[in-house]
């Protein structure tokens, strides 16, 4: 049996372990608060440091969600800084106001000019009241492959005879259309945009021409090339045209145009007949020319024939 005096000091023992336990813990846990406190602020500094040192930036950026082919209102979008610079971004509310995007905007994001860069560019060189229709060409359709984009062309139909055309016509039908595109070409593209060459196929291959036609002529155009057979008539240049200061002849009178008609001499149809009966003018008989020979002899000349 162990003694109260044993019991005693065993619990002592245990006692002060006890409380050097506890020291030693406060003290760890202690230290440890205080590192991590001075990491968070530390921590803090930096961010302060790297917020002074970052500039900001004013950009225009979507309070909320914006729906693609609607017109952006001014509540939709507000000036907000940001820290990272996104490419093409606006810093103006009225660059922004009224247009449509092409895409969903998220909320919080920096409004770009990518929204609405992207887009068709041959619609955009469609003139107001006009529709860009295609038609199919060829190198003697299109002028032997010379036309390109922005000329200014006719458009001529060819109505073969047969079936429930009595005989062959040939009609205008547009003028003054301008051509948006020839191939693979448009009008008005984009800088820096590169063409892309496209091989042929087969050789020889059809081509589109795409014309802008006025609405009330777009089924007319589609009719004739069902029909008949097109053809893109080239308008020259500008300054092509005639000097409209040029001297002009004066018309003549009707005297000088009567006298002028009777000299004339109108046109006589023959039978076969009769052109059989025309005599022809004799033949001039033909003078054959001797050629001679001179013969130098000292001071004498002498010619001789061969």
């Amino acid at each position: 049996m162990i003694s109260s005096t044993a019991a005693k000091v065993v619990a002592i023992v245990a006692i002060l372990l006890t409380l050097v336990l506890a020291f030693v813990g406060y003290r760890v846990s202690r230290q440890y608060a205080e590192s991590s406190e001075r990491a968070q602020v530390q921590a803090q500094a930096q961010v302060k440091v790297a917020e002074q040192e970052t500039p900001k930036i004013l950009a225009v950026v979507a309070v909320k969600p914006l729906s693609a082919y609607k017109p952006i209102a001014k509540d939709d979008v507000v000036l907000a800084e940001i820290t990272v610079a996104p490419r093409d971004y606006y810093t103006s509310l009225e660059d922004v106001v009224g247009k449509e995007p092409l895409v969903d905007v998220d909320q919080g994001a920096p409004v770009t000019q990518r929204y609405f860069a992207e887009g068709n560019v041959l619609a955009k060189s469609v003139p107001a009241g006009f529709h860009a229709v295609s038609v199919e060409i060829s190198d003697v359709i299109g002028v032997g492959g010379f036309v390109r984009p922005g000329d200014i062309v006719d458009v001529l139909l060819y109505l073969r005879g047969g079936n429930d055309v009595e005989q062959a016509q040939a009609r205008i039908l547009l003028e003054n259309t301008r051509l948006l595109a020839y191939q693979e070409l448009l009008v008005d593209r984009p800088e820096g945009l590169k063409q892309e060459e496209t091989p042929e196929r087969g050789g020889r291959r059809q081509r589109t021409a795409v014309l802008a036609v006025p609405k009330s002529d777009t089924t007319r155009l589609m009719l004739g090339a069902s029909m008949g057979e097109l053809r893109l008539a080239l308008h020259g240049l500008p300054g092509n045209a005639p000097d409209p200061n040029a001297p002009v002849p004066l018309p003549m009178s009707e005297e000088a145009l009567k006298a002028e008609a009777a000299k004339k001499v109108p046109d006589q149809a023959y039978t076969a007949r009769q052109l059989s009966r025309v005599e022809l003018p004799p033949e001039k008989k033909r003078v054959m020319q001797v050629e001679k020979i001179v013969i130098y002899r000292g001071s004498v000349l002498e010619s001789t024939t061969p």
